[in-house]
């Protein structure tokens, strides 16, 4: 059975923890994950388990982790340490790598949860070490996105001879969520563009972070949401001003509720957090734009404290990467398994497939992008320019 133990007192560093910190829902599992206690009757003791995980709760539904646990001489007992936020997991890692005086701490977990935009700071504080992925039966078939995105350097940057350090098990992608009766008949929204219209004035809800505004914005004006310079960007910062009007609030928290009370038309969040919501309130409607979005993947990574990789560990990775795992992870979890990348709506898992608005098609997600590693210079540039526009009265 599956065993939640407790995780260390200690407080993460909040300035420390990655470039432009994403709070609690950024980047977040979606919510249509079932509590683990909810279908595993009793626990596993935690000194019994032989493999330890440190995840945000429910990102892998507790139907799978019994799955894994059936699985016999390949599987094992499983013991969680679920966690509510990627702040209080990477504090996870920061704690076994430096543990605290006096302090109590986690037993070390084999897999962490991350978030590929903590990747980067993780591997440059040392916290996680590279993966030797070449026993994974399932490793070759991932479509090439997969290892460019975790091969990097030492120094966290993407780099074609650089080590894996990751392995995602599950992905998630930006899309526009509005209520289709609060806009003028057969108006349906489209495009990153589209939240401007004058319907939408003071009407929307953005998440509040930088990376994820200015790179939905450049998407819009059909740059890079991971160029160097946003400021050498044509038409970004026009585009930028005038969104900033239609804002009514930069919220990563309760753009959902803000959307489903009708205090807003229009939100932009994670497909995993929207499906459920879809299928629960028939006037929402969602939206990729066809300019590309913007990508986010949950990655298993190992810590540094951990001595090596045993046999139980790489299996959980394998059983991550199967058939079953992807199957299971749409139907409850609501979410895509990195074997789905690129896979026409047809061919999705049912519950993936509707509605096929908020599906990335394959055209769109060769358009679409991973929130990348910036050096110091274009962060502040970015952040100069998050600054800016903050700052901008609405009127």
């Amino acid at each position: 059975m599956v065993d939640q133990y407790s995780p260390p007192e200690r407080e993460p560093e909040r300035e420390a923890e990655g470039p432009m910190l994403m709070n609690r829902r950024s980047f977040l599992a979606g919510a249509g994950g079932v509590a683990l206690t909810t279908l595993l009757a009793g626990c596993q003791r935690g000194t019994d388990a032989n493999l330890r995980l440190a995840m945000l709760a429910n990102s892998v539904p507790a139907q799978l982790l019994r799955a894994f646990q059936q699985l016999g001489d390949q599987g094992g007992n499983v013991a969680v340490n679920p966690q509510d936020s990627l702040v209080k997991l990477y504090s996870l890692l920061q704690g076994w790598h430096h543990p605290p005086d006096g302090a109590t701490v986690a037993p070390v977990a084999d897999w962490v949860s991350l978030a590929d935009y903590w990747l980067a700071p993780a591997i440059q504080q040392n916290l996680i070490k590279p993966l030797n992925v070449s026993s994974l039966t399932s490793w070759k078939s991932l479509a090439p996105v997969w290892p460019e995105l975790v091969r990097r350097s030492a120094e966290g940057l993407p780099s074609t001879d650089g080590d894996i350090w990751a392995m995602p098990y599950r992905w998630s992608h930006l899309v526009l969520l509005y209520d289709a009766t609060r806009l003028p008949r057969d108006q349906a929204l489209s495009t990153w563009a589209d939240l401007l219209r004058p319907e939408l004035t003071r009407r929307v809800i953005l998440p509040d972070h930088p990376r994820l505004v200015i790179g939905l914005a450049q998407k819009a004006v059909g740059a890079s949401a991971n160029s160097a310079d946003p400021d050498a960007v044509q038409g970004l910062k026009p585009f930028l001003n005038d969104l900033h009007q239609q804002v009514r609030a930069y919220d990563t928290d309760h753009y959902l509720e803000a959307l489903i009370v009708g205090d807003a038309t229009a939100v932009v969040g994670w497909s995993d957090d929207v499906l459920p919501l879809l299928k629960q309130y028939q006037q929402l409607a969602a939206v990729v734009p066809p300019e590309g979005t913007l990508l986010s993947a949950q990655l298993w990574v190992q810590s540094e404290a951990i001595p090596e990789q045993s046999p139980l560990a790489l299996n959980w990775l394998d059983f991550c990467l199967g058939d079953d795992f992807a199957k299971q992870l749409a139907i409850y979890g609501q979410s895509t398994s990195p074997s789905l990348w690129g896979v026409g709506p047809n061919d999705l898992p049912q519950p993936l497939q509707q509605p096929a608005t908020q599906v990335l098609l394959p055209e769109v997600a060769d358009q679409s992008e991973f929130l990348l590693p910036l050096t110091p210079e274009a962060e502040a540039r970015y952040s100069d320019l998050w600054q800016n526009l903050r700052s901008k009265a609405q009127t």
